[in-house]
């Protein structure tokens, strides 16, 4: 421990620094509020990608202040609905904006979020146009390609042929990805993505079409004043508060105390990879009078489940256990549950607005070509089992001066229920407070929902949150919340009603231009069977414990440091605890074709109960956010080289290292060896 120390003040005094340019702190900031979000919840295998790639895009064409929407400016995930609701209250009453320099006078905007926002916005008085030119569109945007290659260089067991001269994998370890986007601005967009994961084979077994997984999108927006959106192919939707439908990310429990209310675009174009989270077929959003809108979709896409099969070589199959949203197909098994059922999609919502207040219905029919049969488990005695279910809802926002609420009431057709309410309050210049009741019923069936709570959905859950972010002083925040739940319903590893409790603190000081630094604690328990094997089951309690120092030094515009240590410590029946600690080093001039990022970290975490998570910086349109566990040490470097002016090449690698064992990760995945080690290059083609 004393070494570890001793390292943690050679890290923070150490004379290495450099710059991110503005829009690189903003993407940290993303990139925390996804660190967080991930610590207090089960979404691991979640695509962040559409946020970053918003974050891309408004970089490279800024959002008119004059013209920019309160949606709009959710998309840049890096305001909180009181910050929005200030800018807009101020465009009301003042008019058009002179300057950008005018953003200082909205009373919730600090120089540090005028700071993080402004590389996205642009002040200009161009009037908005709302009949979209087909020619133009079809002639005068811009088109993007990228093509992309990574895979990890030491041999898993799934290339490793057996005892009987086969492969577990049917295909290579390479993964390869193409992308490509037209672009008319925000008003027409449209692409196709290509993907083969490691494993996967290229023109052959489960892949024979070339790679195995394809989307595209067709996506038009202000057509003219009836039609606001038109998506055709793959596209994704959200609904009020996520308790039916919410195909975005939503932050839940984190530091920005503030972000709690779900505010996703009615229907979204979908670009990413993530082979189960999106809808296919068609979407529109037409406005039917001035305070009234609708949207309504229709999808149908095959879908890969566990099937219920005698042997694998019969086709035939009367069920489905469990619908896979891993998107593998690189074994017999994963192979021959690909498309193995179909879903069908159908859902609508009626808007009527009205100046602040705004209230929607929502419904949403999904169905099955197959039923879902479920096991046995008491802990699965009301999910939603069947062909077909019907879920609706109604939502609704009030924006009152200082004070937002927001809401919504959902139900099942087999009569569950399920509701969210919240209020975010802006008591001060200096003082904001966020609070949100939940009351999900254990009966409450969905399949796409995506609401603030505890677990991964909203079911079988009562909780209450409060959270405040204080600005004492014009340098220093503090960030706080607490929340408490209860489970009156057994869940899984839960063989009974079990309740929980969690708060935060957070410090952050930030010197403008030259320092960020921030000390954050997290408390955490709850409640989950006994790991005694000799009793029966029942809930016990643990505790896990979270405290990180970070901070971020500019020495002038083109380097940079970031200095993190991180402990965790967990305790139930038996007790275990973690360190993590790393270096980052930023180069990012303004006017040199060459940037890079690198770190370097260690580790000690002895046990996956004592994980920790921290976020690194990957190639565009690439999120990566490890956890840490055992012993050892990782480093990498991501470099970017802009060849030409419409020609950018990176590259990345990284490798772990652990001391304290022999083999890395389990089953098909194992490594036998003590390192492993990452490649990824991507080529981006503007044109």
């Amino acid at each position: 421990m004393v070494r570890y120390l001793y390292i943690l003040l050679i890290f923070f005094l150490a004379p290495i620094q450099i710059l991110a340019q503005e829009e690189t702190q903003s993407n940290n900031i993303v990139a925390n509020i996804i660190e967080d979000f991930l610590e207090s919840t089960d979404a691991e295998n979640f695509d962040y990608n559409t946020i970053f790639e918003n974050l891309n895009y408004y970089f490279e064409h800024p959002l008119n202040i004059n013209q920019a929407e309160a949606q709009d400016l959710r998309d840049l995930f890096i305001l909180n609905e009181v910050q929005i609701a200030d800018f807009i209250t101020h465009r009301q009453q003042f008019g058009s904006f002179l300057s950008i320099y005018e953003l200082q006078a909205i009373s919730s905007w600090d120089m540090t979020i005028i700071k993080n926002v402004t590389p996205f916005l642009k002040c200009d008085v161009a009037a908005a146009d709302f009949n979209l030119n087909f020619r133009d569109a079809f002639t005068k945007g811009n088109s993007q390609l990228y093509i992309k290659a990574k895979r990890i260089l030491e041999k898993r067991k799934g290339f490793v042929e057996n005892d009987d001269g086969e492969k577990p994998f049917v295909g290579d370890p390479n993964h390869l990805y193409v992308r490509y986007r037209y672009e008319y601005g925000q008003s027409f967009k449209a692409g196709f993505t290509m993907e083969k994961d490691p494993g996967e084979k290229l023109f052959g077994e489960g892949s024979k079409y070339g790679f195995d997984f394809y989307s595209f999108f067709l996506y038009a927006k202000d057509i003219n004043k009836t039609f606001s959106i038109v998506s055709l192919g793959d596209f994704a939707v959200s609904m009020g508060q996520g308790l039916i439908l919410h195909n975005d990310f939503g932050a839940g429990k984190s530091s920005f105390v503030m972000n709690v209310k779900r505010a996703g675009r009615a229907i979204r174009p979908y670009s990413s990879v993530n082979e189960v989270n999106f809808f296919r077929g068609a979407g529109t959003v037409i406005n039917i009078r001035q305070s009234l809108q609708t949207a309504v979709f229709a999808s149908y896409k095959p879908i890969d489940a566990s099937v219920d099969r005698d042997t694998i070589e019969n086709s035939d199959f009367d069920s489905f256990g469990s619908i896979r949203f891993d998107g593998f197909h690189r074994i017999q098994s994963e192979i021959v549950n690909k498309n193995s059922i179909h879903q069908s999609n159908i859902g609508a919502k009626l808007e009527y607005k009205i100046r602040d207040f705004k209230i929607a219905v929502n419904g949403l029919y999904t169905g099955f070509d197959k039923p879902l049969i479920r096991d046995e488990a008491l802990y699965r005695k009301y999910l939603f089992a069947g062909t077909q279910l019907f879920n609706s809802s109604i939502d609704y926002s009030w924006r009152l001066r200082n004070m937002t609420f927001f809401g919504e009431a959902a139900m099942s057709d087999n009569g569950g229920k399920a509701q969210i309410h919240g209020v975010l309050l802006g008591l001060d210049k200096r003082v904001d407070i966020s609070l949100v009741y939940r009351n999900y019923d254990p009966d409450y069936q969905v399949l796409n929902a995506n609401a603030f709570a505890e677990s991964s959905q909203p079911v079988n859950e009562k909780g209450f949150y409060m959270g405040m972010e204080l600005r004492p002083f014009k340098n220093i925040t503090f960030s706080t919340y607490a929340d408490v739940w209860t489970n009156p319903w057994v869940g899984y590893r839960k063989d009974g009603p079990t309740e929980g409790k969690e708060f935060l603190l957070k410090m952050a000081y930030t010197q403008k231009r030259k320092m960020d630094l921030y000390i954050q604690y997290r408390f955490e328990q709850k409640q989950l069977n006994s790991s005694n094997e000799n009793i029966i089951d029942y809930p016990e309690n643990q505790v896990l414990q979270r405290l990180r120092i970070h901070l971020g030094y500019k020495i002038n515009k083109e380097w940079e440091i970031r200095d993190r240590a991180e402990f965790s410590f967990f305790n139930k029946a038996t007790s275990s605890r973690g360190f993590l600690m790393y270096q980052d080093v930023v180069f990012k001039p303004i006017a040199r074709p060459l940037s890079f990022t690198a770190r370097y970290a260690i580790f000690d975490i002895n046990s996956f109960d004592a994980r920790i998570y921290a976020y690194e910086n990957d190639i565009l349109y690439e999120f990566y956010i490890p956890f840490f566990q055992n012993r050892g040490s990782r480093f990498y470097i991501n470099a970017r080289y802009r060849i030409a002016r419409n020609y950018t090449w990176e590259f990345r690698i990284g490798r772990t290292f652990f001391e304290n064992v022999e083999g890395i990760s389990s089953g098909n995945n194992y490594i036998d060896g003590r390192t492993m080690t990452e490649i990824k290059t991507q080529f981006r083609i503007r044109f």
